[in-house]
């Protein structure tokens, strides 16, 4: 966008022509500019029907306004090196008729439909000229801008005269005199039911006779009415609504306002405030971001815009804010504070990739901070980076070997990340020596969490328990589906030992959701290591031992009695082999003359 030069030599149009004895021009002058076109062919024809509805207004209201001629208007141009038939943007129109010094100027757009033209014309105020309109005049088709033109000069006429009377009312008014006011004020609107001057006139009457704020209320809105864009006029609405207590409906009166000044960053920023203390954070976010739009470097906005996020919990915006404060500055790694909101931010709105960037940040700032180690664990894991997180979260706990959430962590990393290769297994099903050596090494890592969990197993807190539980259940049961029944025995039966009902009513909720699985896996474990133990007792002729063992296929019955519930066909199969060592066990009682059990 260009913006236009002062130029000190235009200071001779005002005094180019001499005087005429005859003729005094209007105190009141009005600039009438080009429309913005929908299309830009339709450029010229904007210019054509703006010079025909000039021409035409200039001498249907001559005694009443002053309307800058062609000639004036192209020379000031000019000397700002525009063309004579430039369209002005909202910028530059309000300079040049500020330049020019006029009362009034137009702005608007010119569109084409099926080959009627239409106009939207908005008179901007100023000058105390009374002429602040909204209209909208189309041409019939075929529309030309000789037609188009002659419409909007006859409706910007009546926007002429009815402005004289909102004048005179508002002179009056400032003299006290309020039926002389009222009457001209009635007098213009006639003319244009909703002209803003008048009816705002009508409105400070109303006040200064102190009638009610309704009434004041009222013909302010039909101010807004004329002129949906009117700053005054809603800018009183929102007064009015602010003095009856109504701040919601006195915010949207001020968003009124802001849509017809989108530049004015203060009232933004009030309205912003406003909606703040309202709790409505989305519609204050969204005014900024609006602003940001077409202002990203006004770093007020954007500090204020991130505060209206964090404090309507409005994690994503935060997260944005946050990463676009790192990217300014980089040394706010070095703040705690500045990192645990962005790290709690990232985490809540799950974005992986900022919390795996800001988790090492932190970490590598704060390397003795458990917390920020911890972080950065679980960003690992959320990557599917198993082996880091481990490392991560074994970081944490060398720092605070006592903290048993890192504890467990650490154990559901290890559980977590053993992953059984089956591929694998397929290929090595001809060489046993092979797959026991792959097997074992699997539940050697899974047995390395089991120092963890037995710590965890202690702690005060049955959270922590219950979580070390449901660890223990998943790493017991992955060794058991791998066939490395020996590793998972122990594990499943040192979890069914710690599950053990402590009350009759222990046999419902979460815990006796984890006993059933475990009872399952247990059951199958048991069995397919009870072999080993069998064949020693036998050997031993230990009274002692078998004694042992009947517990064990006692406990095992038992287990699979519970179990059953996950698999019935497979714990029947299951029961049918246990059945036999039961048999077995009568005989081995009567041989060895036990009498122990």
């Amino acid at each position: 966008m260009r913006i236009l030069p002062v130029v000190v030599g235009l200071g001779c149009i005002a005094a180019a022509a001499p005087a005429q004895q005859s003729y005094q021009p209007p105190a009141i002058k009005l600039l009438v500019l080009p429309l913005m076109a929908k299309t830009p062919t339709d450029s010229a024809m904007s210019v054509a029907v703006m010079d025909a509805a000039r021409d035409k207004l200039g001498g249907m209201a001559r005694s009443k306004v002053q309307v800058i001629p062609k000639p004036k208007l192209c020379e000031a141009l000019k000397a700002s090196d525009y063309p004579c038939d430039v369209l002005l943007d909202e910028t530059q129109a309000s300079q040049l008729a500020r330049f020019l010094t006029v009362n009034a100027y137009t702005t608007g757009t010119l569109e084409r439909s099926n080959g009627a033209l239409g106009a939207t014309i908005r008179v901007r105020d100023i000058g105390s000229s009374g002429m602040a309109a909204l209209v909208s005049v189309s041409s019939p088709n075929p529309g030309t801008a000789a037609s188009l033109g002659e419409g909007i000069a006859n409706r910007l006429n009546n926007v002429v005269k009815a402005a004289e009377q909102a004048r005179e009312c508002v002179e009056a008014r400032q003299k006290s005199q309020f039926p002389k006011a009222l009457d001209a004020a009635r007098k213009a609107l006639v003319i244009e039911p909703n002209l803003p001057a008048a009816q705002m006139c009508v409105a400070t009457v109303y006040e200064a006779q102190h009638m009610p704020l309704d009434s004041q209320l009222v013909a302010y809105q039909r101010a807004s009415k004329g002129d949906s864009l009117n700053a005054t006029a809603w800018e009183n609405i929102a007064h009015i609504y602010q003095q009856k207590g109504d701040t919601l409906k006195a915010i949207d009166a001020l968003t009124h306002e802001l849509a017809g000044e989108p530049q004015n960053v203060q009232l933004r920023l009030g309205i912003v405030e406003l909606l703040r203390h309202q709790h409505q954070y989305e519609r204050g976010k969204a005014l900024l971001d609006d602003w940001l739009s077409r202002n990203p470097a006004d770093q007020r906005v954007e500090d204020f815009r991130l505060r209206i996020c964090i404090e309507g919990g409005l994690s994503r915006c935060a997260l944005d804010g946050f990463v676009r404060q790192y990217t300014a500055d980089s040394s706010k790694g070095a703040d705690s504070t500045f990192l645990k909101a962005t790290l709690g931010a990232a985490q809540l709105v799950a974005d992986t990739q900022q919390l795996l960037f800001f988790s090492h940040v932190a970490a590598r700032h704060f390397p003795k901070s458990a917390s920020f180690w911890k972080t950065l664990g679980a960003a690992f894991d959320l990557k599917g980076q198993r082996d880091s997180s481990l490392w991560a979260y074994k970081q944490s706990l060398g720092i605070d070997p006592n903290d048993i959430s890192s504890t467990l962590l650490v154990a559901k990393a290890i559980v977590d990340g053993a992953t059984y290769d089956t591929a694998k297994v397929n290929r090595l099903k001809g060489d046993t020596v092979a797959l026991r050596q792959f097997r074992s090494a699997f539940a050697d890592r899974v047995d390395s969490a089991k120092a963890f969990l037995d710590r965890a197993l202690a702690a005060n807190d049955s959270t922590q328990r219950l979580n070390a539980m449901v660890i223990m259940l998943t790493g017991g049961s992955k060794m058991a589906q791998a066939g490395a029944y020996d590793h998972a025995y122990p594990w499943l039966d040192q979890l069914l030992t710690v599950l053990t009902p402590k009350t009759p009513a222990d046999t419902v909720g979460p815990r006796q959701q984890i006993r059933i699985q475990a009872s399952f896996w247990y059951g199958l474990a048991s069995l397919q290591t009870l072999a080993g133990p069998y064949s020693a007792m036998t050997k031993s002729k230990s009274c002692e031992q078998a004694k042992a063992i009947n517990e064990r296929i006692k406990r095992t019955k038992e287990a699979m009695d519970l179990g059953a519930r996950v698999s019935p066909p497979f714990v029947a199969q299951l029961q049918a082999g246990l059945a036999k060592y039961q048999e077995a066990m009568l005989k081995v009682k009567q041989a060895f003359k036990c009498k122990n059990f």
